[in-house]
C-alpha cells in the first residue's frame, strides 16, 4: 500500500523525452504507482511502443520537439483535450555534446542550449499556463545534472546548459510559488543506461575517471532517481520549490 504522502495515483503526468532512457524508466515507476502518463518525444514511434510497457491505463503518447514552440504548445493542447488536466511535468528531454572547446562546432553548442535550456523554458511556460487555469497548481520537475556544479573538460556546451537550467528552475519557482506551482530539478551523476554504456562509458579510461569521481564507488541506476521524483511530484514535496536535488553518490562533494 502506497503511503498517502507519496501518492501519485490518478495524477496526469507529462514525461517529455520519455521514449527511452531515464524518462521511460521514471515513467514506468510512476505508472506502477497509478499515475496516468503522457509520453512525448521526437522519437514518435518509440514513444508509441513505450506506452505499451507501462502498467495501468489512461496512458498515451505524442510527438514532441522541445525546440519548436508550436510543437510544445500542441502537446499541452492535446493533454487538455484528452486528459482534461495536467498535474505534473517531468522533463527528461536533453542532449549532450562533448568536445574540446576549440574544436566544438557552433551547431553543437547552439543545439545543446536549444534543447536543454530553451526547450525547458517552453515546456515550463506551457505547463504553468495550464496549471494556473486549474485548481490545485502542479509540479514541474526537470532532469538536470551534477554538471551544473562540477567541472569537466570537453563539457563547454553541456555544463553551461545545465547550470542555466538550475538557475531557470529558481527563477520560475519564485515567479509561480503563489500560484501553487512548484518547480524543481533532479541532478544525477552518471547513470547507467543503454545510451551511457555505449557512449560516455564505452571508453575504459573515461569510465575509470568518471567512477573515481563518485565517493560511493558506483554509477547510478535509473531507479535511484525515482524516490526524488516521487518526493517532488507528491504531497510530500508540496513545500519544496526552486531546488536542484543532487542524486549523485557524493559527486558534488568533490
Amino acid at each position: 500500500m502506497t503511503d498517502p504522502i507519496f501518492d501519485v495515483s490518478d495524477r496526469v503526468v507529462l514525461v517529455a523525452g520519455g521514449a527511452r532512457g531515464l524518462g521511460l524508466e521514471l515513467a514506468k515507476g510512476l505508472a506502477q504507482r497509478g499515475a496516468r502518463i503522457v509520453l512525448a518525444d521526437s522519437l514518435t514511434e518509440e514513444a508509441a511502443e513505450a506506452v505499451s510497457q507501462l502498467e495501468g491505463s489512461g496512458h498515451f503518447s505524442t510527438s514532441l520537439d522541445v525546440t519548436d514552440e508550436q510543437s510544445v504548445e500542441d502537446v499541452f493542447q492535446l493533454i487538455r483535450s484528452r486528459a482534461g488536466r495536467l498535474d505534473s511535468l517531468l522533463n527528461s528531454a536533453g542532449i549532450a555534446r562533448f568536445a574540446p572547446a576549440v574544436e566544438m562546432s557552433s551547431e553543437d553548442f547552439v543545439q545543446t542550449m536549444a534543447v536543454n535550456v530553451t526547450g525547458a523554458f517552453y515546456l515550463s511556460r506551457c505547463a504553468a499556463r495550464v496549471m494556473m487555469a486549474q485548481d490545485g497548481g502542479g509540479q514541474i520537475v526537470h532532469l538536470a545534472s551534477v554538471s551544473s556544479r562540477v567541472v569537466n573538460e570537453t563539457y563547454a556546451a553541456y555544463s553551461p546548459s545545465k547550470a542555466a537550467l538550475a538557475q531557470l528552475v529558481r527563477i520560475l519557482a519564485m515567479e509561480w510559488a503563489r500560484k501553487g506551482i512548484t518547480v524543481n530539478a533532479i541532478g544525477p551523476a552518471v547513470i547507467r543506461t543503454p545510451m551511457t554504456e555505449t557512449t560516455l562509458l564505452a571508453d575504459p579510461e573515461t569510465r575509470a575517471y568518471a567512477l573515481a569521481q563518485i565517493p560511493m564507488g558506483r554509477f547510478g541506476e535509473p531507479g535511484d532517481l525515482l524516490g526524488s521524483a516521487l518526493l517532488l511530484m507528491s504531497p510530500a514535496g508540496r513545500f519544496i520549490t526552486g531546488q536542484t536535488i543532487y542524486v549523485d553518490g557524493g559527486r558534488t562533494l568533490k
